[in-house]
């Protein structure tokens, strides 16, 4: 989802002054009641050309009731974070924003987003679901998600497979292992494999991937990329435990499809798992995915609660959140936008038209029945949590999926692999531009 950020901390950082300066609320003596206000609202283009459709409805009562004209940009994902770092450079960014966890350290190293502290209010704290700590960045909250935890790592397993091999659904490594390998074989017997036991692609040329092939694996064996100084810890019996376990699921099981290095994870769980030619897949838990399964008639069963050899679990997941520009002309009638948007009444509007997940208490779920226990439950328990904020982070995860990529490919062991991103990690500098 998320390509490497262009670095621009230095000229950012150079520019926080002038952003905050910028950023005061403007008022004009001269505006009469019939003139409109403007906020200009960035959001990335992810609703399959309905974006401009859905926000429009979302943002209307708040347009009539402010007399403002909300005019928003909606911009690929390819294109996203460099567009962001254009428009800040210059001084021609949005009023309210949109970032995943990735972008914010360059930006609140830059003063170019809003601390909400100041704005958030006991009250908002009892109602969202998005505001406690996990959510926070460095100790703060500089956003408010539009909705609950999205893009979750799934695993799915096709119990037909399962069935046939006399096995119930996997709730650990060894399970995943032993299934993979016993559904692995000639099931027509023409001499070659047509049934595997994981549909798993290594094939992404950036680092997307990491959501499903990465992350979550390292929560369930207890690990993390970062510590709480910001250090890369791959190196440690953790990380090279989870390199070690997708390192044999190829090398040495052999369950994974022989195209896997030619295939990002959608197109592996595609050609594959939504065939009926793979147990087991991992990949989001969203609408469309379950919908697919369903017209391919597959007999699926899915979890959110894989776990590792210690008994850890953990699923990754995505908690975008809309941000307050510092630059923002008008800095509370922003936040009220966000507010507005991510509240019970644009909220839960946005939220029904794009079956998103809640992010406040007590508020109707709107997506699958069959994924509302599970998913709350997993939430609940933190199993699903977002990735952890870090400074240089997008430089790590990048450097990160190639050395996992030669891994892969037999060129590194896991422990030279993690020993390789360990030391490249901790050569670059993480200090706060502030202290």
């Amino acid at each position: 989802m998320k390509r490497k950020i262009v670095s621009v901390l230095l000229c950012l950082t150079m520019l926080g002054g002038m952003l905050t300066g910028c950023g005061q609320k403007q008022t004009d003596s001269t505006k009469t009641k019939s003139e409109k206000e403007v906020l200009n609202v960035w959001l990335p283009a992810k609703l399959d050309g309905n974006d401009e459709k859905v926000w429009d409805e979302v943002a209307e009562p708040f347009e009539k009731e402010n007399n403002v004209d909300v005019k928003f940009q909606f911009i690929s994902w390819k294109d996203y974070e460099a567009k962001y770092s254009s428009a800040i450079s210059s001084n021609s960014g949005p009023d309210v924003g949109y970032m995943y966890v990735e972008m914010f350290p360059t930006y609140i190293d830059a003063g170019a987003v809003e601390d909400l502290s100041g704005y958030l209010t006991d009250e908002d704290y009892k109602e969202y679901t998005v505001l406690g700590d996990q959510y926070k960045i460095f100790g703060k909250n500089y956003g408010i998600a539009q909705a609950g935890p999205e893009a979750v790592l799934t695993m799915f397993y096709n119990q037909d497979i399962l069935d046939s091999i006399g096995e119930s659904a996997p709730k650990n490594w060894a399970d995943v292992v032993r299934i993979a390998k016993e559904a692995t074989k000639d099931t027509d017997g023409d001499g070659t494999v047509d049934r595997y036991g994981i549909a798993q692609g290594w094939g992404q040329t950036f680092y997307q991937d990491l959501n499903w092939n990465w992350y979550s694996f390292l929560y369930q064996s207890g690990g993390d990329i970062f510590d709480e100084d910001g250090k890369c810890i791959l190196d440690d019996e953790k990380g090279i435990e989870t390199a070690k376990f997708l390192n044999d699921l190829k090398n040495t099981d052999n369950v994974l499809p022989e195209d896997t290095m030619s295939l990002t994870n959608n197109e592996a769980f595609e050609k594959y798992f939504t065939t009926g030619k793979a147990a087991i897949g991992f990949t989001t838990a969203g609408t469309s995915t379950f919908q697919e399964l369903k017209d391919n008639n597959i007999n699926y069963g899915f979890s959110f609660e894989l776990q590792g050899n210690n008994g850890n679990t953990g699923a990754r997941a995505s908690v975008d959140q809309l941000v307050l520009m510092s630059a923002a002309k008008n800095k509370d009638l922003a936040f009220d936008f966000i507010k507005y948007v991510t509240g019970k009444e644009g909220g839960e509007k946005y939220h029904e038209l794009t079956n998103s997940n809640p992010n406040m208490k007590n508020e109707k779920w709107q997506g699958l029945e069959e994924v509302e226990d599970p998913y709350t439950e997993a939430v609940e328990d933190g199993t699903i949590r977002p990735i952890t904020a870090a400074r240089r982070a997008t430089e790590v995860y990048d450097y990160l999926w190639k050395e996992l990529q030669e891994m892969m490919n037999g060129n590194v062991s896991p422990e030279e692999a993690m020993k390789t991103v360990t030391d490249y990690a901790n050569g670059l500098d993480y200090q706060d531009p502030a202290k």
